[in-house]
């Protein structure tokens, strides 16, 4: 593998929301092996392929706390899709879908739902080099009750015992995959993309908290599907690690949040859509998706005065919601609700990173670090839009990925 060296680039530190200008980036290995101001460069090593970087600016690959690979969020009803598909058009079209994430700049997604744990096959693929994209943290597919959300991308489990041997298989499917950094996801509530009920809590206090502690005591972590505050509660009560949509936080509950080191990934863009979608969605996801919005307009704000931990996911692939990625769509919502540019930055770049427990090699560019970064024309802690509009390349482990057409 060459090595290159970007010069005289502008370097985005997510960690300190700062410029630093007119550094060298050197990565060899798929490492990044040096990072050096402009005036401390000369090594006399000619191996090394420079890449100008005069007036451009160099940030870590963003990532996806939440994503669907397997729905195209161009159908109105990928639910239905993926039932008559199959997993087989699932697993091609969740490739489909990473690697166009990868194109546009997303290095690094957590899926949290499929059919047929399809996206552990995928990861397991990539990790074995038999194909290529961005990379997938896979929770497999989701648990759920007989009641409860997207039964299409879920296992079903009702009891304390079933709950405890849905987690020990996806432990298992994870391990035989090698994945290392090993998540699960639970349907807490009831969702905007289907008939059931929002309110209720789809799971008790006590089989929530069977699921994370079997899962901890695995050495996993646990997303929680959670939008009404029933269920929102007794997930932080629980010690679920992500609290995914999290519409409606009371504030107390926020307090307790941050203190247990939880986090926070609201999803913002994809209720906005659904709920500007009528005619387009059922009326069912339109109405729901409206109480969604007035709810997270108020928790996100209030998440962010009081400290809790907040990463960005999009829910990408969701119905009407367009093509993957959407993580810059959740940016500029992000944005618009009263989240600086920086720390949208660091959403999804270093926090995203520390949440999955990938810092060590992934996030921010630091020597030690995956060479995933990407070349922008412009400085996104000025404007956002950069990440599309001003993408130059992408580079995933020092390799520098195809172009992708925007148009």
């Amino acid at each position: 593998m060459e090595k290159i060296c970007f010069s005289n680039v502008n370097v985005i530190d997510v960690k300190n929301a700062c410029i630093l200008e007119q550094y060298n980036v050197v990565i060899a290995a798929g490492k990044i092996v040096s990072v050096t101001a402009q005036n401390e460069k000369d090594t006399g090593d000619m191996s090394v392929k420079i890449i100008d970087g005069t007036g451009k600016y160099l940030c870590p690959g963003v990532m996806d706390m939440h994503v669907h690979l397997v729905w195209d969020g161009t159908l109105a009803d990928p639910l239905t899709a993926n039932r008559m598909e199959g997993p087989y058009i699932a697993m091609i079209r969740a490739l489909h879908n990473a690697q166009d994430s990868l194109r546009k700049g997303v290095t690094v997604v957590r899926d949290v739902g499929c059919n047929g744990d399809v996206t552990i096959f995928l990861a397991d693929a990539m990790r074995k080099g038999l194909t290529w994209g961005c990379d997938i943290i896979p929770c497999g597919s989701a648990i759920t009750g007989s009641c409860g959300h997207v039964p299409s991308l879920s296992r079903i489990a009702d009891t304390d015992d079933e709950l405890v041997k849905a987690v020990r298989t996806l432990k298992s499917l994870e391990n035989h995959a090698a994945i290392k950094c090993q998540w699960i996801k639970v349907m807490a509530t009831g969702g905007a993309a289907g008939p059931e009920d929002v309110g209720p809590s789809m799971y008790s206090y006590q089989n929530l908290c069977t699921v994370a502690e079997e899962a901890h005591r695995l050495h996993m972590k646990v997303s929680a599907h959670a939008l009404s505050r029933e269920g929102i509660c007794a997930c932080i009560d629980a010690g679920i690690d992500t609290i995914e949509h999290g519409a409606d936080i009371p504030e107390e509950k926020m307090d307790v949040m941050r203190e247990q080191g939880q986090t926070l990934i609201p999803t913002l863009w994809i209720y906005k859509v659904l709920a500007e979608s009528k005619g387009i969605v059922d009326d069912y996801m339109n109405q729901k998706a409206k109480k969604v919005v007035e709810q997270q307009k108020i928790t996100f704000r209030n998440a962010m005065d009081k400290g809790v931990r907040i990463a960005l996911g999009t829910d990408a692939g969701s119905p009407n919601f367009g093509p993957h990625p959407s993580v810059y769509g959740e940016m500029y919502v992000m944005n618009e609700y009263g989240m600086s540019r920086q720390e949208v930055v660091k959403a999804a770049t270093i926090t995203s990173a520390e949440v999955l427990g990938i810092a060590d090699a992934k996030g921010s560019i630091e020597v030690g670090k995956d060479g995933d970064v990407l070349l922008l024309t412009e400085n996104p802690f000025d404007t956002l839009h950069a990440f599309e509009t001003a993408l130059e390349s992408v580079y995933q482990r020092g390799k520098r990925i195809p172009a992708f057409d925007f148009q």
